[in-house]
């Protein structure tokens, strides 16, 4: 079937950009994990795939797992986030990418094992000593997978060294003008020692917001977070959890100019380490602290998050 991702090569070639997938750790009652020999590649990795723009990213796992495995299953919580530049792919046709990957738990709840011999070559049960060869992102899944950790991880990988000076979505851009597109976006979470939370009021609609902006090509999304907020607030920050991740029809807009976007936002909670609160001015009109109980009028996907955060409850919230 052809997708986003052939849609978005047709229009720009085989230049790197930001993709964003969902990959699966199916363990069974034995708690094995199920590895798949990849037809891309020829090698073991884990089933999943890229979002499609007419979904989410729970729902996406649940297609890939499906097509790739011929299994049904129910995804339990998030493992964690993969988006350092070490993790940058070059396929056999030629195209490049920096991924950013969701990785999910999920267990069996029926259907039955099938390769295709085209996207999957062998299915194979492993166990915790077992992870066959494979690239280091699958490593990294499927180490944290079998750690248990209460957290989901997202300081995997090196974080990047310098900012892109050329935003890959503007080079896409010229290619496919205001047509759809999937970014990728970090989001920040920070409170004065009183609880209140840090909001900024955005320039180009007037409405207040969290902070935060799109990942640029040679850095990791906890990387993002900081140095958004840094540029927008005058704050500087340490991601310190990663309390969600949403990708539904809310994030799908629109902007003023006529650019379509479908957001995938990830929410850092983050401590303030230093610097002085000052708004650029150029983004940012105004930046002020709010108790949770005084927030200005927030737009249906900004009232979510700043729940979510306010709320700051185990786990990761998937929406």
């Amino acid at each position: 079937m052809d997708g986003y991702i052939k849609w978005l090569r047709d229009q720009i070639g085989p230049q790197k950009i930001v993709l964003v997938f969902a990959s699966i750790c199916i363990v069974d009652s034995a708690g094995r994990l199920l590895w798949q020999k990849r037809g891309d590649f020829r090698s073991w990795g884990l089933p999943g795939g890229a979002l499609e723009l007419d979904e989410d990213l729970s729902a996406c796992a649940i297609r890939e797992a499906k097509e790739e495995t011929g299994l049904d299953v129910a995804l339990h919580r998030v493992i964690g986030v993969y988006s350092s530049p070490d993790y940058d792919v070059l396929y056999p046709n030629g195209d490049e990418v920096q991924q950013v990957t969701f990785c999910f738990l999920a267990s069996p709840r029926g259907g039955s094992l099938q390769v295709d011999q085209k996207e999957t070559l062998a299915l194979n049960w492993y166990g915790r000593d077992e992870v066959p060869d494979t690239a280091i992102w699958y490593q990294h899944m499927a180490s944290d997978l079998f750690e248990n950790r209460s957290e989901a991880t997202f300081k995997r990988g090196r974080r990047g060294k310098v900012r892109s000076s050329d935003p890959w979505f503007m080079s896409v851009r010229k290619r496919v003008g205001p047509a759809p597109l999937i970014v990728p976006v970090a989001t920040m979470a920070a409170f004065d020692e009183q609880g209140r939370i840090l909001l900024a009021k955005r320039v180009d609609n007037g409405n207040w917001s969290l902070p935060g902006g799109m990942l640029e090509l040679g850095e990791r999304l906890d990387q993002t977070a900081a140095a958004e907020i840094e540029e927008e607030t005058g704050l500087v920050v340490e991601p310190e959890r990663l309390l969600g991740i949403y990708s539904d029809r809310k994030y799908e807009f629109k902007y003023p100019h006529g650019d379509e976007v479908k957001v995938v936002s990830s929410l850092f909670r983050c401590r303030i380490v230093g610097g002085t609160l000052q708004p650029d001015g150029e983004e940012i009109s105004e930046t002020r602290f709010f108790a949770p109980d005084a927030l200005p009028d927030l737009r249906e996907r900004q009232v979510s998050r700043v729940a979510d955060a306010i709320a700051n409850r185990p786990g990761v919230v998937v929406g």
